[in-house]
């Protein structure tokens, strides 16, 4: 006897959710009825994103090897698998060394999963600068693409799939373009995952807290 996986819904861990292109895309995913498990190594902000889109949360400091350890043990003991991982804490340096330790440590979890999973990589929103400090070219979006097709390379032949999605940030034209930025890029995110998982049936969200 044969089973299907349709009609099914989305379980998204989002990695640096307390804010930036984290938060939006936590919003975004939360806006078309997917399940989350966000994180952060704020615990203020990551509590506050939870109670806003009325999700699950765990702390964890992508770059500690052990924290990420601990947090894919406790998605496992918890949740037993999840769908899609969007790789987003940090910046420079911190989002490409927390993409591979998250990315480490969470694969073989995903790898239990069935259908179409997905890592998805927002790379760094600049290039090497003073702000990087000893690491300029850790932190580069061109360290980011290559390590995660690296990653990818991992995958090759699985049911898992890896993209690295570069933001493309412009001059502001209104106010808060940053946000404006994040909520597109987070929306086209969306759509990439949506086309990859077909049998997604968007749900509403939960009823949202007031922040």
């Amino acid at each position: 006897m044969t089973s299907t996986k349709t009609n099914r819904g989305l379980r998204v861990i989002v990695t640096g959710a307390g804010e930036g292109i984290g938060f939006a895309c936590a919003s975004a995913f939360a806006a078309h009825g997917a399940e989350l498990i966000l994180t952060d190594h704020d615990p203020e902000a990551l509590t506050q994103a939870a109670e806003i889109l009325a999700t699950h949360s765990r702390f964890c400091d992508v770059l500690s090897d052990t924290g990420a350890a601990i947090f894919a043990d406790a998605i496992e003991q918890e949740f037993g698998s999840f769908d899609v991982l969007i790789n987003a804490a940090g910046n420079g340096f911190v989002r490409t060394l927390g993409m591979m330790r998250m990315a480490k440590a969470l694969l073989p979890l995903l790898r239990k999963g069935s259908g179409a999973r997905l890592i998805v990589n927002v790379a760094p929103s600049g290039g090497p600068s003073l702000k990087q400090g000893l690491f300029p070219h850790a932190g580069s979006q061109a360290s980011f693409r290559s390590l995660s097709d690296a990653l990818a390379a991992q995958t090759r032949g699985s049911s898992i799939g890896v993209i690295s999605v570069q933001p493309q940030l412009r001059p502001a034209l209104a106010d808060n373009p940053a946000n404006r930025s994040h909520d597109a890029l987070a929306q086209s995110i969306v759509e990439l995952v949506r086309a990859q998982r077909p049998e997604w049936v968007v749900r509403p969200p939960a009823a949202r807290r007031r922040a």
